[in-house]
């Protein structure tokens, strides 16, 4: 019996370095190709997602401090006539420390194509802040941590996807670390409220990685009480968000389903929060909320336990992203009826 319960603790350890193995193997990997790719470029881009949120500019924050060390010209692309409330503060904050960092909208950067093009916390050119950017220069690196989706670009130079970090701030700051490179106070404040967002308070896609990286970002300088403040949510936002959990629906037992008001045009960021505040309700396994993001097109945010996978619902919508928390957008189409689309879908699952 020693013997055998020897085996089984041997083999688990083994299994467990192997896979932490491969995964520091790969992340070098990208690593060394980053930096070698790095060396052709003077003019860098870094690109977040459209709707940009606090991981997505502290990630590219981060990675901004990592260019400028090395001497490159280096440009964040974004529109801040559409950021949300959090990601606001945080810009605005960042000009009033002077600290540099260069944020301009497309039609103030010159791109050629000798330009090196950045993507952080998405891979789908659709997602970009502004997808025309792509028009003047080919020289692509992705840098995501969703799971990778139909539509990701694949003629790029590097394509770095790693749906098992917990954030793209994560990846940034593993990057950092590697060339042992000190981050700012302000900037430690910013990547820690990106980790501390994208994984809503260390609930979901945390490791003892992410714990460990907080940590540090922690000892670099990083302000919890700031991080709180980044994360403060409008109060109207706030008031018209609960009347849309008042109305939601709870489909066999474990599936709960809110949808937006047919006159009201939502953000992104909305969306999510209502999914996230579902979960906390008893025997909520999984949540989605609907609502109008545009004119012809409605979203869909998805979030699990990780029980259910949500990644694979949005996936037959036409959407993606991770096992305990993904999205999808449709176009063309009506509340209700999109709504009707989601339940066929988690009764299908249900029955599985």
């Amino acid at each position: 019996m020693y013997s055998l319960q020897f085996f089984l603790f041997y083999s688990i350890i083994k299994y467990t370095y192997r896979k932490v193995d491969t995964m520091r193997i790969r992340r070098q990997k990208f690593y060394d190709a980053f930096i070698e790719t790095l060396k052709e470029y003077e003019k860098i881009v870094l690109i977040p997602h459209n709707e940009i949120d606090l991981d997505a500019l502290a990630s590219c924050v981060g990675l901004y401090i990592f260019l400028e060390h090395l001497n490159k010209e280096v440009y964040i692309n974004i529109d801040e006539t559409n950021v949300e409330l959090g990601t606001k503060r945080a810009i605005q904050k960042l000009k009033s420390l002077n600290t540099n960092i260069d944020i301009k909208s497309l039609n103030n950067i010159e791109v050629d194509s000798n330009t090196l093009l950045i993507l952080l916390d998405h891979h789908k050119k659709e997602m970009s802040q502004n997808p025309d950017i792509y028009k003047s220069s080919k020289n692509i690196i992705v840098i995501d941590h969703h799971i990778e989706g139909k539509d990701v670009i694949n003629n790029c130079l590097i394509k770095y996807i790693d749906d098992k970090a917990s954030s793209a701030t994560e990846m940034v700051y593993d990057l950092l670390s590697n060339e042992d490179i000190d981050i700012p106070n302000y900037i430690a404040t910013l990547m820690l409220a990106g980790l501390t967002l994208d994984t809503s308070n260390f609930t979901i896609r945390t490791t003892e990685r992410t714990h460990e990286v907080a940590a540090k970002l922690t000892k670099q300088g990083a302000e919890t009480k700031e991080v709180q403040y980044l994360l403060k949510e409008d109060l109207k936002q706030y008031i018209d968000m609960q009347k849309i959990i008042f109305n939601t629906e709870i489909i066999n037992g474990i599936y709960a389903i809110a949808v937006g008001k047919k006159t009201e045009i939502y953000n992104k960021e909305q969306l999510a929060k209502i999914a996230d505040s579902l979960l906390q309700f008893d025997n909520i396994e999984a949540s989605f909320c609907i609502g109008k993001i545009n004119t012809n097109i409605i979203g869909i945010s998805a979030r699990s336990l990780g029980d259910i996978n949500v990644q694979k619902i949005m996936e037959k919508l036409s959407g993606g992203g991770h096992k305990t928390e993904a999205a999808c957008q449709m176009y063309n189409t009506n509340l209700l009826d999109a709504k009707k689309e989601l339940l066929k879908i988690i009764n299908k699952n249900s029955k599985q």
